[in-house]
């Protein structure tokens, strides 16, 4: 089998749940984990012999029922970072990397100071954002927590590298008051459930069908369920000069921020209102 082969067979098993250009770029992912070809020797070399074809039509298989590449891969980069995925967790999206990023703009070259500089990331699914965070700020004390024990086994098995103390994960329902013994905090960050059941008929099948329902949906009669939960969680932890930081519903901005006096609603890349930020 030569690498145009495999392009074209993947764009072609594919063609039922991803348009072309995004089977393709599936097929350079597998091509790059499995056999270690990088994309450009599609172009330089397309006659090139695949070796390995075994786990690529083991992988290939996989995808062709829905189950999402990152599953099937195990892994996703995520900030420069690499990290654990699957069934249970959900998977980290590129506007979560941008509220990373933007937490990252605002607090470097902030004086810290003596005290304990704590940050707390609620239902923290993969730990994607403890991580970041604590490899961006190794002076700072990071906490994350689940309702899921699926989510929190990926979010302590991850290996990102960072200078100080690792992120520490407890579970705990965010619907529910905070348990006690924890500290103030500094920075309260969260990427909720936020998908009204509505929208729920308009998603792919990979995300609907494989991802946990619970770290996606809310109820349509109450959209703003972990919001409300999370302005509690911040009324009790949160230091009077502390930082907000929501992934939100592009729909429900307004009604966000009136839950955070103070805070403003904020675009991503594409100009949707997907962030509060206080």
């Amino acid at each position: 089998m030569t690498l145009c082969d495999f392009i074209t067979e993947c764009i072609e098993r594919l063609a039922p749940l991803y348009p072309a250009p995004e089977a393709k770029s599936m097929a350079f992912r597998l091509l790059e984990h499995y056999t270690d070809i990088p994309s450009y020797k599609y172009v330089s070399d397309p006659g090139l012999d695949v070796a390995e074809e075994a786990p690529l039509r083991s992988a290939l298989a996989e995808l062709e029922t829905g189950r999402p590449l990152q599953y099937v891969l195990g892994v996703t980069e995520f900030c420069g970072h690499r990290f654990k995925v699957g069934e249970g967790c959900l998977i980290p999206r590129p506007e979560t990397e941008e509220l990373v990023s933007r937490i990252i703009d605002d607090l470097s070259g902030q004086e810290i100071g003596d005290d304990p500089f704590n940050i707390l990331d609620l239902c923290t699914g993969s730990g994607c954002i403890a991580w970041s965070l604590a490899a961006e700020f190794p002076e700072a004390m990071v906490y994350g927590c689940d309702l899921s024990d699926a989510a929190l086994r990926y979010a302590c098995k991850q290996r990102v590298k960072v200078g100080g103390a690792k992120p520490i994960f407890f579970s705990a329902d965010v619907l529910a008051a905070p348990p006690a013994g924890l500290p103030q905090f500094d920075v309260i960050v969260s990427n909720p459930p936020y998908i009204c059941e509505r929208e729920r008929a308009a998603m792919r099948p990979n995300v609907v069908d494989f991802e946990p329902a619970e770290a996606l949906f809310v109820p349509d009669d109450d959209p703003l369920r972990f919001y409300k939960a999370i302005a509690r969680w911040a009324d009790a932890l949160l230091r009077p000069d502390g930082r907000i930081y929501l992934e939100i519903n592009e729909n429900l901005g307004p009604d966000v921020a009136a839950l955070f006096p103070g805070s403003r609603v904020a675009p991503d890349i594409t100009g949707r209102d997907r962030f509060v930020i206080r």
